[in-house]
């Protein structure tokens, strides 16, 4: 039976039945295939497949869902064809091509682009798009412009790409949506080409003032300090957008090793003033607070950027009046208490 015989036997069985399941839908492969009016579902393929399947070009407009995990060989020249789709899983599947474009598909609303050796973000036009994931690739360069037209997306998963560089990540931020964005990458040094701006940060703590909406930020090899607003640009933004800017990173993590910043003393006391506005019940638990690190002296202890201790530890001179959490109880700060209150005691007696 010839390949065509097959495939107009398979839409007559659709036609008749409004669903298909079989072993063999695909002549010469393993494929499972299981179609609804709906949805189109691959399985089994062992990355077999050079091009999507079309069963039934009359319907084909209805399909609003495609799962297709490991089973390409190849960009799907007939995934336009599927032009309402709504969700496409592909993962899995070997995709990588000088060409990757899904302007055609304007309905798109989560795409799973994972484990499918891109080397490149992908072409989206797209303001529909919520969750996209393209983790697991091997794609090392990230500009932010790339996803300006995905005003509506909640969710971007870019773990695990050998990322080596970051470019205009300001724009990522500044997606109106934007929920959740994981860059932790595979490669031991990133670097952020393109800081934001002092007038984007300004921009960006107006937008998330009275916004109820959380953030979470994965990042890694790159340090907390190099992507918001250094202390020298304090005096350039509003105290309270500072403190809005803390806030909205709160349970963000930016985990570093090679190039942690080393422990400055302005620095650490400019700092953490600001962290002491954030209005957060739990800011001393915080990812912001556990995982935010300098360098101290020696070259090898990583100590929190907003402790206390790290400003006491560095020896730092207690210029002006800090607004400081209380100090935790361990036993140097024991220490410390008991010598202040015998200094004072013996101040009194003194003075008596």
């Amino acid at each position: 039976m010839s390949h065509r015989i097959q495939l107009l036997l398979f839409a007559i069985s659709i036609a008749s039945t409004k669903t298909y399941d079989t072993t063999s839908c695909i002549p010469n492969t393993p494929c499972r295939c299981y179609l609804t009016q709906y949805s189109l579902t691959l399985s089994n393929c062992s990355q077999q497949l050079a091009d999507l399947p079309i069963f039934d070009s009359q319907n084909v407009n209805s399909i609003t869902k495609i799962i297709a995990r490991n089973a390409l060989t190849q960009w799907p020249n007939q995934l336009c064809q599927y032009s309402s789709i709504q969700i496409l899983d592909l993962s899995g599947s070997y995709l990588d091509s000088p060409v990757t474009d899904f302007s055609c598909l304007t309905h798109l609303v989560h795409v799973n682009l994972s484990n499918t050796q891109l080397t490149t973000i992908p072409n989206f036009q797209n303001n529909y798009l919520q969750i996209l994931d393209l983790s697991n690739n091997n794609i090392k360069h990230i500009d932010g412009n790339d996803f300006q037209p995905m005003n509506n997306l909640l969710s971007l998963f870019l773990q695990n790409n050998p990322i080596q560089s970051i470019d205009h990540l300001g724009s990522v931020f500044q997606l109106e949506n934007i929920q959740l964005v994981n860059l932790v990458s595979s490669y031991p040094d990133v670097t952020l080409q393109q800081s934001v701006t002092i007038s984007q940060w300004i921009q960006l703590a107006n937008q998330w003032e009275n916004s109820t909406k959380s953030f979470l930020v994965r990042m890694n090899n790159i340090p907390f300090q190099s992507i918001i607003p250094n202390p020298e640009q304090f005096q350039m933004i509003p105290s309270e957008s500072m403190t809005t800017i803390l806030e909205m990173f709160i349970n963000s993590t930016f985990v570093t090793l090679f190039n942690t910043p080393k422990c400055n003393c302005f620095h650490l006391r400019e700092y953490q003033r600001s962290f002491t506005y954030v209005d957060y019940s739990k800011k001393y638990t915080s990812s912001l607070f556990q995982f935010t690190k300098c360098l101290m002296p020696d070259g090898i202890t990583h100590a929190r950027l907003f402790d206390r201790f790290t400003y006491v530890d560095l020896r730092c001179p207690l210029l002006g009046k800090i607004s400081f959490y209380p100090l935790l109880s361990r036993s140097s700060s024991i220490v410390l208490t008991r010598s202040f209150i015998l200094f004072i005691l013996l101040s009194s007696f003194v003075l008596y």
